[in-house]
């Protein structure tokens, strides 16, 4: 009897991480992916991991849209024909009804970092450094049904980071 409860107490666990892992990628897979260019580079939280920061550099629609206080606020996406969508301020249920897409406002902010090994890391800053400079650096995220977005590649051009890393693998 023992046994079966050690055996239940070592799966649950596991069930629950794969459960997790399954629902991530659920999401990116099944979300709309949009294309946004990444600007204020910031180096690497070493007190958090080995993250490359940054921000978004939305191409914001100043005179569209608002949300007041009082509703829950969206990022309404309209496609532009380039890579990078126009992006205002509008209420979720605005959003949800007359944009291409639309990401909750709450889960955007989130998007500032990209995780990278620690063994890649000085790498990974010093290629992102060169692309910001040339202006050449951008996130690619999926958006779910919901708005929550999750954050697919960091991408140098047209190419991800992790292509170029595994490139130039033994080059430093």
């Amino acid at each position: 009897m023992t046994d079966k409860k050690a055996l239940i107490a070592v799966a649950i666990p596991f069930v629950l991480l794969c459960l997790l892992i399954a629902r991530a990628e659920y999401h990116l897979k099944s979300g709309e992916e949009w294309t946004f260019a990444v600007a204020g580079y910031d180096p690497r939280d070493l007190l958090r991991g080995h993250y490359l920061q940054f921000r978004l550099d939305y191409d914001w629609e100043d005179d569209r849209g608002g949300c007041s206080p009082a509703e829950s606020c969206c990022l309404c996406l309209t496609r532009t024909g380039g890579m990078t969508p126009a992006v205002h301020e509008t209420s979720c249920t605005v959003a949800r009804n007359e944009c291409d897409g639309f990401m909750v406002t709450d889960k955007a902010n989130a998007l500032n970092r990209f995780y990278v090994a620690e063994t890649e890391a000085s790498r990974a800053e010093q290629i992102l450094r060169e692309a910001r400079a040339a202006e050449n650096a951008h996130i690619r995220i999926s958006v779910n049904a919901r708005g929550e977005p999750r954050i697919v590649d960091l991408l140098i051009g047209d190419r991800p980071l992790e292509e170029l890393l595994q490139e130039s693998g033994g080059q430093e």
